[in-house]
């Protein structure tokens, strides 16, 4: 029987190459859509879970509540909720810390390295991570002080072949233990680690329920509820910190994240690393769904479109004795049997084409994961369960046709199936216009983020990491770097500052103007920057003056933008000049004002921020990290090399790192432009799919009406008219495809939007555009097989049936 089936089945797709190879194709493409986007998804979804006990680990998140209404949310929290929640719930296992570094210079002899995934740990980080030390006794690796332990990559880049074992590092000017070698973490994780060191030594880094920039995660005991255990914390704040809250009439409340959540679901300030997105993953996840049955339905039609030739098939074999039920087996097992072909196509294209996939989207994705965890199996479930529904309505349909209405004829001009047909290409049409629409506003949105105005100068600027020890003659070395290159022409301006445009800020402060209680306090952004700071960079003053060295009054002056002014309370710029704000017993001037601009981009609303000089105290310079360099384009290299001559005379042994600004601010945008890239291309792929499908329709229309094409022609119509008479049906369905699609499809999208705090608006174009593209695709799909049709001769195709 099998042999048979086999047998019927070869000599069906070998007589009906052309709809045989569009059913093959769009199943093959489909399926190899699928299969990249369920690696992509998986991995995404993959993040901490290779923790054992990621169900029971959870971050804090700290959020801060103003005046009743929340101001902030942080990935970071207070040292001493960590080792308070362990004491005083049972509910709470174990707990660790870890301070985010930042960037530091870490030296080994000559060698010197500035890195950036580094964290003091508690001594137990390495157990309660599950990190396996390669070289070392985790148990002692980072208990007591100044103790380093290194992944692999990280040891080999600083020791070679070498033994890292009790080698002495640097980092900036302390000297650290190299007591453990550690496995390079997994990629799949919301913390990227490199470097791990012994736990900051200052008591407040113990104690302090003010200092929030400590990420604490706790496990918890088996069968723990997280829910009643996050209702308990208001009180634990209270009790040891409520004075403060009190004094300052601000509110913190704690929130338990689970550890799986965090890379998709988190957003929030100072996260250890840039997070995904879950509605991107989600966005994908349908994008694959719809690729998929896009791909059946073409099977659907062809299949029932076919029903004529098939039916003639079927009433023979039921005259000589063929049972419905072996029927349908035949035409499920022809079903399986192209399925199976076109998956394994699919897994060769998917093996071709990965590593492009992975250079488009940066991650490192690999076929091995397929078999690593579920996806196999729901990629089989889904596999078969579409394999078998997409087969049933042909089979049965066909299985049913009356032998003796067939072998008579009258089931030539049946229209069975065609009200099915058409709804099916109303659905793959519809989803295609919806992918487009998608596509369009995904481009919109990115080109109104970069073409915005963003209130500052990011052109030409050269930004240079400053030094990360310095020494009682660091301000002198400075301002002599700030001034070679100047005078050597390298630049035509150059300023220092605490950030850059494009970088976080961490730095926050409590404060109230002056004449207000403690109670009034508000959280503020600070920056340090430098008198040259607000020229270069070309951010206009609205009100009042810059800093200026001249002005010995300036170490205790500020400088807001237009946010703080409104935050505060004031009624103009004007207004705030010359008042006095305060934090803690400390009074600050208000010297000037600046215009807002957008220090992080437009993904996020504009914070209010004040500015403080970085020549705070004399001689000294305070919270420095760069040199912005205003360079000539002439000869960049040349330029470059220059700068990195100042900069080692100026800072011997600290390593010279650079970026441009305008690239680095853009890649906060990197995200969302792999997501339009990626979701374009799989839109591409879904449109090409129902083009295959609409092509093998028109073809088939063509050929069962070829005789009739031959009648017209020789009765007068011309190739217009034939033209026309075989596109106007298909036309239709894919204007009501494009009037259903844009609803649902501006729905979908306006909520993807609602995640930037400054968007576009999706607008008429987008659709009408959508609109157009779709009907031209079809259009051009449609003519080339009607057009061939029109000018065929008659004398051919009378002779056709």
């Amino acid at each position: 029987m099998l042999k048979s089936y086999f047998k019927i089945a070869w000599r069906n797709f070998r007589n009906q190459r052309f709809f045989s190879l569009i059913n093959l194709l769009g199943l093959s493409v489909g399926m190899a859509a699928c299969l990249v986007i369920g690696l992509y998804v998986t991995f995404e979804k993959s993040y901490d879970n290779f923790h054992t006990d990621a169900d029971r680990i959870y971050r804090i998140e700290l959020d801060g509540y103003q005046e009743g209404k929340l101001a902030w949310r942080s990935a970071t929290s207070y040292p001493a909720i960590g080792p308070t929640m362990k004491k005083d719930y049972p509910e709470v296992e174990d707990f660790v810390r870890l301070y985010d570094a930042n960037n530091g210079v870490v030296s080994f002899g000559d060698k010197h390295f500035r890195e950036t995934n580094f964290f003091y740990a508690d001594s137990n980080a390495l157990s309660f991570f599950k990190i396996g030390l390669l070289k070392g006794d985790p148990k002692t690796a980072l208990v007591g002080t100044r103790k380093v332990v290194l992944s692999e990559s990280t040891a080999r880049k600083y020791f070679g072949a070498a033994d890292p074992m009790n080698q002495t590092v640097k980092l900036d000017a302390s000297s650290y233990l190299v007591t453990g070698v550690f496995k390079d973490y997994p990629k799949n994780s919301h913390l990227e680690i490199d470097l791990l060191f012994s736990y900051r030594t200052e008591p407040d880094a113990q104690t302090s329920w003010g200092w929030y920039d400590f990420f604490t995660y706790v496990k918890l005991r088996p069968a723990t509820d997280p829910q009643k255990l996050e209702a308990k914390l208001p009180d634990m704040l209270m009790k040891y910190n409520g004075d403060w809250y009190r004094q300052s009439g601000k509110q913190n409340v704690l929130l338990l994240q689970p550890l799986r959540d965090i890379h998709l679901e988190s957003h929030l300030n100072q996260e250890a690393e840039v997070n995904g997105d879950g509605r991107t993953v989600q966005f994908l996840v349908w994008v694959a769904f719809a690729i998929l049955i896009i791909a059946w339905i073409n099977y659907i039609n062809l299949s029932t479109s076919r029903a004529l030739d098939r039916a003639k098939e079927v009433g023979i074999r039921k005259v000589v004795g063929a049972l419905r039920g072996g029927l349908i087996r035949q035409f499920i097992f022809e079903s399986l049997l192209l399925n199976l072909l076109a998956f394994g196509v699919a897994v060769t294209l998917v093996w071709a084409l990965l590593p492009l996939f992975n250079e488009l989207t940066g991650k490192p994705l690999d076929f091995s994961q397929f078999f690593g965890n579920a996806l196999w199996i729901n990629g089989l479930l889904v596999f078969f369960i579409g394999t078998v529904l997409s087969s049933l309505y042909p089979a049965f349909v066909l299985s049913d046709y009356q032998p003796i209405a067939v072998l008579k004829g009258r089931f030539a001009q049946t229209t069975r199936g065609m009200a099915l047909r058409q709804g099916l290409i109303v659905v793959q049409f519809a989803a295609s216009v919806m992918l487009i629409i998608g596509t369009l506003t995904v481009y919109k949105q990115l080109r109104y983020m970069q073409q915005q105005e963003l209130g500052f100068d990011k052109e030409q600027t050269l930004v240079v990491q400053a030094p990360g020890a310095t020494d009682a003659s660091f301000p002198t070395r400075s301002e002599t770097f700030k001034q070679m290159v100047l005078q050597q022409n390298l630049a035509q301006s150059a300023t220092a500052s605490a950030y850059v445009p494009g970088i976080e800020i961490l730095w926050t402060g409590s404060f109230r103007r002056k004449e207000q209680n403690r109670q009034s306090s508000l959280t503020m952004f600070l920056t340090s920057i430098d008198n040259d700071f607000l020229a270069s960079y070309k951010i206009g003053l609205v009100a009042g003056r810059n800093f200026n060295r001249r002005f010995g009054t300036d170490s205790m002056s500020v400088i807001l933008n237009e946010t703080a002014v409104k935050t505060f309370g004031f009624k103009s710029p004007e207004d705030a000049l010359n008042k006095d704000i305060a934090s803690g017993d400390n009074a600050l001037h208000i010297v000037g004002v600046v215009k807002d601009y957008h220090q992080q981009g437009l993904k996020q609303a504009k914070d209010p921020m004040i500015f403080l000089s970085v020549y705070r105290r004399p001689d000294e310079l305070r919270n420095l990290s760069y040199y912005s360099l205003k360079v000539r384009t002439g000869n960049l290299p040349a330029t470059i090399a220059a700068v990195e001559r100042q900069y080692t005379q100026a800072f011997p042994g600290n390593p010279f790192e650079y970026f441009f600004l305008d690239e680095f601010f853009n890649q906060q945008y990197k995200s969302d432009q792999q997501f339009g890239t990626v979701f374009g291309l799989f839109a591409g792929l879904a449109i090409f799919i129902a083009s295959l499908g609409l092509l093998g329709l028109i073809s088939f229309t063509v050929a069962r009406r070829t005789r009739e094409i031959g009648i017209r022609k020789v009765l007068g119509a011309n190739t217009s008219t034939i033209v026309v008479l075989l596109t106007k049906d298909f036309m239709k369905l894919v204007l009501i495809a494009i009037v259903l699609a844009g609803p649902v499809a501006g729905y979908l999208m306006d909520g993807w939007l609602s995640g930037f705090a400054y968007r576009t608006s999706m607008g008429v174009g987008i659709f009408v555009l959508a609109g157009v593209l779709a009907t031209l695709i079809a259009l051009i799909t449609i003519s080339f097989q009607s057009i061939k049709a029109a000018l065929m001769d008659p004398v051919k195709s009378l002779r056709s049936e």
